[in-house]
């Protein structure tokens, strides 16, 4: 049996007896398909749907992110696979697969992994209509940064592919809040927290901090530290920690020598975990910004 599951009929027709096809042993994610063992996660799930899905449909909104790499809160991650069909297509009724009929020329679309699916640019801007602005910046800054300021491999996509997504769906409901998303959209944000915090900070009335600011040793080539976001003029420091900071005790450590070099440095240090309310982490980078103009 292939690892991702076959049609029941095949497993009928190739002598497989009624008693195993449809006993206990085999899982059955899907009508129509047996697989020998649950999907685990939901790639996986998709992978066991396109077993029964026919050949012109694409996986696309959220379970295209999910395919994709991109940062859903975890709210939005999908519980039912997501996959859409082109017209004039009928999209086809599975039970646990949520079908959506799309219009061709608004679209593009990819093989990730040998998965047919909505391409990235148009499933961030599918997803409009489900997410806010800051989760929305969140998932573009992560579409156009990647790891490229760790690891120099380029991104997915650039902001050009951004913003012609937002033209082809210039008449699609959401496309609102993607122009507001759009414009707010950066480079240089290695986590989907940082963006969500940075976005959080400039509706609140703050200038917009720089993205992973680069601190120097006195000698200029020795690189002291790398902030998360910052106010470089007035010296205020924004680290967003999370969990693995907590529990990794390397991490943990190296947070701690960090903090007392920017500290020795003259910068004033805000650590941000997900406990803290971004209103409050707000207020507390305004009080140390007045502290640091009143030096």
């Amino acid at each position: 049996m292939d690892e991702h599951g076959v049609r029941t009929r095949e497993l009928l027709r190739d002598g497989v007896s009624w008693r195993t096809v449809y006993g206990q042993k085999l899982h059955r994610p899907f009508f129509g398909m047996r697989c020998a063992t649950e999907p685990a996660g939901h790639i996986a799930l998709c992978r066991a749907a396109a077993v029964i899905l026919p050949a012109e449909a694409l996986f696309s909104h959220r379970s295209a992110a999910v395919i994709h790499g991109m940062p859903l809160p975890g709210w939005a991650e999908p519980e039912e696979v997501e996959i859409s069909v082109f017209e004039p297509t009928r999209p086809p009724r599975v039970r646990g697969i949520v079908s959506h009929q799309l219009t061709p020329d608004e679209h593009r679309w990819a093989v990730v992994d040998g998965l047919r699916v909505i391409a990235a640019q148009d499933t961030w801007a599918q997803l409009s209509t489900r997410l806010q602005v800051p989760d929305l910046v969140a998932i573009g800054d992560f579409l156009i940064t990647g790891d490229e300021p760790y690891s120099q491999k380029p991104p997915l996509l650039t902001r050009a592919d951004l913003e012609a997504a937002v033209r082809r769906h210039g008449r699609r409901r959401g496309v609102t809040t993607l122009r507001q998303a759009l414009a707010r959209i950066r480079y240089g944000s290695l986590s989907p927290q940082e963006s969500r915090l940075r976005v959080a900070l400039e509706d609140s009335g703050l200038p917009a901090p720089e993205l992973n600011h680069v601190v120097r040793a006195s000698d200029g080539d020795r690189v002291e530290a790398m902030i998360d976001l910052a106010y470089p003029a007035a010296r205020v420091a924004i680290e967003y920690l999370g969990d693995h900071h907590r529990t990794d005790t390397s991490t943990y450590r190296n947070d701690i020598r960090r903090r007392e070099r920017l500290v020795d440095s003259g910068w004033d240090v805000i650590f941000v975990t997900a406990a803290d309310p971004f209103d409050d982490v707000a207020l507390r980078v305004r009080r140390a910004l007045h502290r640091s103009s009143t030096r």
